[in-house]
């Protein structure tokens, strides 16, 4: 008697699965949440003590440092040795740690403390989630869940700008960091309590039967790899800036009312999530319709960084208004297709057995962007006192740039399918004693 497989149904996804991809959802809700607090508050947070925009933005830059090198050991030495669950109330409990003391005190050194902590806590909370998803959904039906608990983020930019903007002219700044603590150690009672190890928990990552790992230069010095490390590092530079600047460039740069300001970055991230569907949508059916990887995702990545990219520097040289905004919406939101383009890439070219650990270390690695961009933007900022909006036009016009460079450098390094036959070549070689010339998919055509 044949069993569901071989009849060709389904099993069935339990209820369980959805409720805990929900909370997945909400778990990356509040991971912004906590990166816009920090952004939200930063006006008032610099009058009270006395910040200058480069102090406020190397306060800053230092949360993205440890977030990098938070996530790249977590990632590397817990992620996929440990249950998900634990880890990720792990995580939660360190944002709730890091964001209550905040919200009780005046000592500068305690902030800095609470935002070092709140970095290490982050920096793998989307690759946590993403593998307690895996736990429930088999390989075909990962891509739903994936987008929605990817869907977290604009809405913690959507709902978090307006409402932590209202705390803080209604109830003064710290309150930010109150909401956020509690609503983390919420967010922890219930995924306790609701949390299980889905049926799939391990075999998210297993390797293919008889397959042989790459040499660690031939991996990771591949061309289209490094061409997604480098587009993974100029989007978190814009990730940076969303989180830490845009809120003050909004209020000191263009002069908008804090209320304001929260409902603007809120429109600005309306459109995050239609271009996120529209465009992973568009680039499946072509990839179904028999187009290239090199098209499909080098190309479209390449693309939306230099349309974000044009977007931002145009923006800087708007008057304030709706359309200003609308240039801001494009610039802040297209990049974010690179987020899904770049681990489709590497899950594609890479083996099995070493495709998780170089997603999780190259966009927990890479996010190091953010910690340059932060400070690098505060100082260009400081420098011109007497001119805030010059400041952030000039610093955000780098930003632009920055995106433009990321458009070129798709271009000219993601070759997916250049980069899998290299890889195959080697395996052929390794197992028949022939030579491996890595020379010989040095060119590809689109």
């Amino acid at each position: 008697m044949n069993g569901p497989s071989e009849a060709g149904q389904m099993p069935a996804i339990p209820t369980r699965a959805y409720l805990i991809v929900a909370l997945l959802f909400v778990f990356q809700t509040l991971n912004f949440f906590d990166k816009l607090a920090f952004g939200v508050s930063g006006v008032p947070m610099m009058h009270e003590f006395s910040l200058t925009p480069k102090q406020f933005g190397l306060i800053g830059a230092a949360f993205f440092l440890f977030f990098a090198v938070g996530g790249t050991v977590i990632g590397t030495v817990f992620v996929g040795r440990y249950r998900s669950k634990y880890i990720l109330l792990a995580l939660a409990g360190i944002w709730t740690a890091s964001q209550l003391p905040v919200a009780f005190t005046h000592s500068l050194p305690i902030i800095i403390a609470c935002r070092l902590l709140l970095g290490i806590g982050e920096g793998a909370a989307l690759a946590t989630a993403m593998t307690a998803a895996y736990e429930w959904f088999p390989d075909h039906r990962r891509n739903l869940p994936s987008a929605f608990i990817l869907q977290g983020i604009s809405a913690g930019f959507l709902i978090g700008g307006p409402l932590l903007s209202w705390f803080v002219v209604h109830a003064g700044w710290r309150s930010c960091f109150l909401v956020c603590g509690v609503l983390s150690l919420v967010w922890m009672v219930l995924f306790a309590l609701i949390g299980r190890e889905g049926p799939l928990a391990g075999q998210h990552a297993a390797p293919v039967a008889h397959e042989t790992p790459l040499p660690f230069r031939l991996l990771w010095l591949d061309r289209t790899v490094i061409g997604v490390m480098l587009i993974a590092f100029f989007g978190y530079w814009v990730i940076g800036m969303a989180a830490v600047w845009l809120p003050p460039f909004l209020r000191l740069g263009l002069g908008y009312a804090p209320l304001k300001a929260g409902w603007i970055i809120s429109a600005i991230y309306v459109i995050q999530s239609p271009v996120l569907i529209l465009g992973s949508w568009l680039t499946q059916t072509m990839r179904q319709r028999g187009w290239s990887a090199r098209i499909c995702l080098g190309w479209s990545s390449g693309l939306a960084m230099l349309v974000s990219g044009a977007a931002l520097l145009v923006a800087v040289q708007s008057p304030a208004g709706v359309m200003q905004t609308c240039f801001l919406a494009i610039a802040f939101s297209v990049p974010s297709l690179t987020t899904i383009f770049g681990p489709v890439i590497l899950a594609a070219i890479a083996p099995s057995r070493q495709r998780a650990r170089l997603v999780v270390v190259i966009i927990s690695a890479t996010s190091i962007s953010a910690f340059f961009s932060t400070f690098i933007n505060g100082w260009i900022i400081g420098a011109y006192p007497g001119n805030a909006p010059l400041g952030f036009a000039i610093a955000f016009g780098l930003g632009g740039v920055i995106l433009l460079a990321g458009g070129l450098a798709s271009f000219l390094l993601l070759f997916p399918e250049a980069s899998a036959a290299r890889f195959a070549a080697y395996r052929q070689a390794r197992d028949t004693g022939a030579v491996f010339e890595p020379s010989s998919f040095a060119r590809a055509k689109p």
